[in-house]
């Protein structure tokens, strides 16, 4: 990975973050215009102690970008590389590039001099999607999607070039410009590295070597499929058989809640491709934009093997026009603890809800809750224990976009703290955890409760420190477990035994953990020993 490092916006907290960055093995680049860079001593300068690997003039980057061409030392793939501006022009520019940016305006996260420039970082970068491969069972040519690269930009020119591709797409212009391609592959890289989707180059491979491009299959983040297949594979299943895997990667990999499809009208060998994949026509919907037009909109909704008792009380509840809405909540899947459904209700009251209990779902470990309808308005933290949730029944697109919106809340995470709030949080933590030291058995009934209360309290501070939702305590021990296993047991250690020495371990792991400002990668599960892993 790259920075790149606008130079009068240095702060001096960003020192110790610059240089972990560093010693992890990534670069960093100044941007400095040509009067400045000639004249600076980089001794006296604010990152003073950081050697960037470069120095480049940001008029010359603006430049190079606005004819379409890329500097020689800019040979790295966009989508790694990330820009620190104040430049509302570069941070635009960037972002068309297929840069990831951070500024004050205009960029993919805010920055500004009381930022946490580390965790906001470490958010950036945790968003990054993992593109799999998906492959057909072995046969007599299995299709394989693989991620596209820019050795397909060729392939891509000559099929979107086709008239007839461009007639039944709604985003593919005609005539296809020469750089289209060029720009869409780096809109879709921007995308999966910003938690946005997946696209795929359809592919039939012969042999070992990689197969060309026929066709391209995207899934949004809210599940929503698009797919071209160029006009020479068009007519033999491909688009299909395609959208089967992305189907299933869907629900059993990502356990989206539903996947939809749009498709021009006169595009009738679409609307077939989602008519065998299950999917249900739900009528014209308009779409708004530069040119407005109708599309045919189409959804198919994950359906998990239910329980007879829960067969029947579906049964019931699908005639009822009282409940709108019904999810069930696997705990193999969402945050719940046990198996949870609930229902939805139109004008509910307190004695309407009791109506709906039903001993034979309790007998089977599930528990019914209901709510006013007026609850899918928006999502709430107190609610996160439905995302993932499976839509039994819903009325319109209520209930799946309610489940969208905690899937959005989840990717984009909490506000942040600023440095200042951090260091206030950490300072009081850490006087908390210091009045552990004399702790006896005579000590004073006060202390022994706010030791007892801090412990109580320290997995939400701790989500917190962290800039993650607080799913409860259980979600906070298990991510501990992955990544700081010996604070996770001075933590066990103190709760068994409050004892000084206990304590005074649970404060130099905390420490440890926690410093004044956040490095970057410190607190990616996915990571060993701190470093990014792609």
């Amino acid at each position: 990975m790259e920075l790149l490092i606008e130079g009068s916006l240095w702060q001096p907290h960003w020192n110790k973050v610059v240089g972990c960055w560093q010693q992890q093995g990534h670069r960093w680049q100044l941007l400095l215009g040509k009067e400045v860079a000639a004249t600076l001593d980089h001794h006296c300068a604010p990152w003073a102690g950081l050697t960037p690997d470069g120095v480049i003039c940001p008029g010359a980057l603006l430049a190079a970008w606005l004819d379409g061409d890329l500097l020689p030392q800019h040979h790295a793939d966009p989508t790694r590389q990330i820009l620190i501006s104040g430049s509302a022009s570069l941070l635009t520019l960037a972002r068309e590039q297929g840069l990831l940016t951070l500024g004050t305006v205009g960029a993919d996260l805010t920055l500004d001099a009381h930022t946490d420039l580390g965790a906001l970082l470490n958010r950036l970068l945790a968003r990054r999607l993992q593109m799999p491969s998906l492959r057909e069972p072995e046969g007599d040519a299995p299709l394989q999607l693989r991620a596209l690269h820019a050795g397909d930009e060729q392939e891509i020119v000559r099929y979107c070039s086709d008239e007839a591709i461009a007639r039944y797409t709604l985003n593919i212009p005609h005539p296809y410009p020469p750089e289209g391609a060029r720009d869409w592959l780096a809109l879709c890289w921007r995308r999966a590295a910003l938690g946005l989707g997946w696209s795929w180059a359809i592919t039939l491979p012969q042999g070992e070597a990689e197969a060309t491009l026929v066709g391209v299959i995207s899934l949004h983040w809210n599940g929503e499929l698009a797919w071209w297949v160029g006009v020479p594979w068009q007519g033999r299943g491909i688009a299909t058989r395609a959208a089967r895997l992305v189907k299933a990667f869907a629900f059993d990999q990502l356990h989206l809640p539903a996947i939809t499809a749009r498709h021009m009208p006169q595009n009738l060998a679409s609307g077939r491709v989602m008519a065998k994949l299950g999917m249900v026509e739900q009528g014209l919907r308009l779409i708004d934009g530069h040119q407005p037009c109708e599309v045919r909109y189409w959804r198919l909704d994950c359906r998990p093997a239910l329980t007879g008792a829960l067969q029947q009380a579906l049964a019931r509840w699908q005639q009822d026009e009282r409940i709108v809405v019904v999810i069930l909540c696997d705990p193999a899947v969402c945050e719940a603890k046990l198996p949870v459904i609930s229902l939805f209700l139109a004008d509910m009251n307190a004695d309407e809800a009791r109506l709906f209990s039903d001993p034979q779902l309790a007998a089977e470990g599930y528990q019914l809750h209901c709510y006013p309808l007026s609850r899918l308005e928006a999502a709430e933290p107190e609610l996160f224990h439905h995302a993932g949730g499976v839509l039994l029944k819903d009325e319109g697109d209520m209930g799946l976009e309610w489940l969208l919106q905690f899937a959005a809340l989840l990717r984009q995470g909490p506000t942040l703290l600023t440095l200042t709030e951090r260091c206030e949080r950490l300072g009081w933590i850490t006087r908390l955890l210091a009045d552990g030291d004399r702790l006896t058995a005579e000590s004073e009934l006060p202390l022994r409760y706010r030791l007892m209360r801090l412990l109580v309290e320290l997995p939400e501070l701790m989500d917190e420190l962290d800039g993650r939702w607080h799913l409860g305590p259980e979600q906070t021990f298990a991510r501990l477990a992955r990544e700081s296993p010996s604070l996770l047991s001075a933590y066990q250690r103190v709760l068994a035994q409050p004892a000084p020495d206990n304590w005074r371990a649970v404060r130099k792991q905390f420490a440890d953990r926690f410093p004044e400002c956040t490095l970057p990668f410190l607190d990616k599960g996915a990571q060993e020993r701190g470093q990014f892993v792609e």
